[in-house]
């Protein structure tokens, strides 16, 4: 623990400091336990066979540990899905990595000038902006389908991808985190007769690595965990994503659970890998965002 934090708790050496510490870590570990269990089930049950079923008592420890249904859901083995989950994960990386790129270049740009330029009306698109964080995706589904329909949109990758390129938070994320960085280094580039986008892609874009790290991270995660807009939009199987794939293990009359875990597990796997990687940047994005007003 960080000396920062020690003076929450009394002397180490104390009675009532050991208990405050102790309390401390049992709290911790109860939080870590209730957070961690359901993934921990999901993976033990993803072992056993597929003739796995809820009972009462449940069953969740394997007798005999099997990596057999990873390697069926990989190849298209199961009774219900006769695909390789391959194809899935590039359907899903193309999805998430195409929203992200573009979210990241439009609302980095957008941020910048709502935080440096100064121009008629800044503060109300800023405000109208704003709004749209408010408004439910779910309320502009129907038009937005609507509209993709006539543009020849529907059943294609890029009418996928396009929903999750408007974000209006990504925008306030950036401008407040470019309001946090000093213009002195810009005003200099300025009198050196730099352009505003020279400013923009040589000085700004390198202070922004934590906020856009933190930017990227949450529109790859929400993209690749989309589920309804591909269902609805991707007519096609071959279209479809990590989530819409997941259904293919629940028929009519049962569900695959065991293969269903199996392939739950190796959909979360990019995305841990992706957030623990980065995690000190999604941290200090958010942090050094949410300083000035």
């Amino acid at each position: 623990m960080s000396s920062e934090h020690e003076t929450i708790f009394d002397d180490p050496t104390t009675t009532k400091g050991r208990i405050e510490r102790l309390g401390a870590h049992v709290y911790l570990l109860l939080i870590a336990t209730l957070t961690a269990g359901p993934y921990l089930i999901m993976i033990s049950v993803s072992m056993m066979g597929n003739g796995w079923k809820p009972v009462v008592p449940p069953k969740l420890i394997p007798e005999v540990w099997s990596f057999v249904n990873y390697v069926n859901v990989w190849l298209g083995q199961t009774p219900l899905l006769d695909r390789g989950f391959f194809g899935f994960f590039v359907n899903s990386f193309i999805y998430a990595a195409g929203a992200t790129l573009v979210v990241l270049v439009v609302d980095s740009l957008a941020g910048y000038a709502f935080a440096r330029l100064k121009f008629t009306g800044r503060d109300v698109t800023f405000a109208a902006v704003l709004a749209t964080i408010m408004i439910s995706p779910m309320i502009l589904f129907i038009p937005v389908y609507l509209m993709f329909n006539q543009f020849g949109l529907v059943n294609t990758r890029l009418g996928i991808i396009l929903p999750h390129t408007i974000s209006g938070f990504g925008v306030f994320l950036m401008r407040q985190f470019i309001k946090t960085l000093p213009s002195s280094l810009e005003d200099a580039a300025l009198m050196d007769g730099c352009s505003r986008f020279g400013i923009y892609w040589r000085i700004v874009v390198p202070l922004m690595k934590p906020a856009l790290v933190t930017l990227g991270i949450i529109t790859f995660i929400t993209t690749w965990n989309s589920f309804l807009w591909p269902l609805v939009l991707a007519r096609d199987a071959a279209l479809y994503n990590l989530p819409v794939a997941l259904g293919y293990f629940q028929g009519q009359v049962s569900t695959l659970w065991a293969p269903l875990m199996a392939a739950a597990a190796m959909t979360l796997i990019p995305m841990v890998i992706l957030f623990v990687s980065m995690q000190q940047y999604y941290v200090r994005g958010f942090t050094l965002g949410g300083i000035k007003g």
